[in-house]
């Protein structure tokens, strides 16, 4: 098994160095676009998943040699896309490198370990493709839809609370303040977060199917209540205690106190999710359990 994991590194290193430019683009969009930083994520926890689940596939390991030809099939194809490149946007071609180093370094697993093993460590390899970049014209209805659902949480929050208003879109004109929900507040970086997050923690604790695939789907109102949530503390906040809370520290850096409030509601669902399990015989005695403090 070692010289299995040794020649698996140094494959996946060779993949790395015919991807550079991308990896590298790729990680430095990580640092400043909002999009990308989940990225920094996605490695450590695939390499930690694989580690922990490696039981499950070592006994069952064996080479498959056609796999070897899959890679270099597809190392080949980079190399012939890069000169039409051009044709596509920087993102969908970034998008599209991505996607190919995954497939590259998936294909040098199952050539170290074979079918049989990626099969039982599906989970950990799959998850790699949470690396590639959304391209533009899904990422751009994805932030319009995040944006125009916390327009409606954060309008619903203020009729709740009998404050008058009117709703133009992602607009929300107050009484002594208009709020407008831009690309950047659409909480796009949180909810991938959240997602990643969902998908690991449903995999660890959660044993069916449905209940892995509830909680992942769970993510997308969840993160559209918080960010209404958000929108109308900092709004009430500017309008009636003072005006600098609407583009102040608590504007800038408060988003984490929301995401920490959106997390405890994760963890609630999964210990509701985890009960459902046993009560509908589900889960088993095996099954880690996830303990929720009151």
């Amino acid at each position: 098994m070692s010289r299995r994991w040794i020649l698996f590194a140094v494959l996946v290193c060779a993949i790395a160095a015919i991807f550079y430019r991308p990896l590298a683009a790729l990680i430095g969009s990580s640092i400043s676009v909002d999009q990308y930083s989940h990225v920094l994520l996605v490695v450590p926890m695939s390499v930690a998943l694989l580690y922990l689940e490696r039981e499950r596939f070592v006994d069952v390991a064996s080479y498959c040699v056609p796999a070897a030809g899959m890679l270099m099939l597809l190392a080949a194809v980079h190399l012939v896309l890069g000169r039409y490149r051009g044709l596509l946007s920087s993102n969908d071609s970034l998008a599209l490198s991505i996607l190919l180093f995954v497939a590259c370094c998936l294909a040098a697993f199952v050539f170290c370990f074979g079918p049989r093993a990626f099969r039982a460590a599906r989970f950990p390899l799959l998850f790699l493709f949470l690396m590639v970049p959304f391209p533009d014209g899904l990422l751009a209805r994805s932030i319009s839809m995040l944006q125009n659902g916390s327009a409606e949480a954060a309008a619903l929050l203020f009729k709740l609370a009998n404050v008058p208003f009117t709703r133009d879109g992602v607009v929300l004109l107050l009484p002594r303040a208009t709020i407008e929900i831009a690309t950047e507040c659409s909480g796009i970086r949180s909810s991938l977060v959240l997602f990643i997050t969902s998908l690991v923690l449903g995999h660890l604790f959660l044993k069916a199917g449905w209940t892995k695939a509830a909680l992942a789907i769970a993510v997308v109102p969840l993160t559209i209540a918080k960010n209404g949530l958000r929108i109308f503390v900092l709004s009430m906040l500017g309008m009636y205690a003072d005006p600098s809370f609407l583009s102040g520290g608590l504007h800038r850096k408060g988003g984490i106190l929301f995401f920490a409030l959106a997390f405890g509601c994760l963890l609630l669902m999964i210990r509701a999710l985890q009960r459902f399990e046993r009560h509908s015989g589900a889960s088993s005695a095996s099954h880690p359990s996830l303990v929720v403090s009151r």
